[in-house]
């Protein structure tokens, strides 16, 4: 899904709610959810969605009665799957897992007593990265030595989403979309000859997410 998808599919759940806004209150609390990851990039058709799970902290600044501002620290499991079938390679299926520390810095507009739009930064450090070939064919074994030291550490994109915040409890949706290339160039040297190679070159970060939250 891409960014503007998103943010018009929020627009238009918001603009069925009617407005009534009651005074809001700051909160911390704690959420969890799940993530529907792939990587974005508008050369490659075939990256299909890797399912993982996101877990933090929120902190929820009241500023108006209708506006607040929410960071988070989060940690994220983000990849994607890519699928290939050709007569050089054979067909098979490579499984990409980058799991992330994850800060997004959102604004926050209630347009109801229960109901939130927001939207905002996110900035993300990697963690781990591993890639596992998911076929009995070894031509691309190759690719499970690829870890972390290939990708970019530091992320960054734009997050957003709808909320419903009932008391303590809250849920929604929300979808991230990367603004950094996520592949770092390698080189290497054969017969005295030195290459470079970008496995993921043009790819970025895109997630949908669901969560749900306890904030006091």
């Amino acid at each position: 899904m891409k960014l503007k998808k998103a943010i018009a599919l929020i627009t238009i759940i918001g603009s069925l709610i009617p407005l009534s806004i009651k005074a809001q209150e700051s909160k911390v609390g704690v959420k969890g959810g799940l993530n529907f990851s792939n990587f974005y990039n508008k050369e490659v058709d075939d990256q299909d969605i890797r399912t993982g799970i996101q877990a933090g902290l929120f902190f929820k600044a009241a500023l108006t009665d209708f506006v607040s501002i929410q960071p988070e620290l989060i940690y994220t499991n983000k990849g994607s799957t890519t699928k290939y079938d050709n007569f050089i390679t054979g067909e098979g299926e490579l499984s990409q897992k980058l799991d992330y520390i994850e800060l997004p810095v959102l604004l926050l507009v209630n347009l109801n007593e229960n109901l939130n739009i927001h939207a905002g930064p996110y900035f993300a450090y990697l963690l781990k990265a591993s890639i596992d070939n998911k076929s009995e064919n070894s031509n691309f074994n190759f690719v499970e030595d690829l870890n972390e030291g290939d990708f970019e550490r530091v992320d960054y994109g734009l997050s957003v989403g709808v909320g419903f915040e009932f008391e303590v409890l809250n849920f929604g949706l929300r979808y991230d979309y990367g603004l950094k290339e996520i592949g770092k160039d390698q080189r290497f040297t054969t017969n005295g000859s030195e290459y470079s190679s970008n496995a993921f070159k043009n790819s970025r970060n895109s997630t949908f997410s669901v969560y749900l939250g306890l904030g006091f």
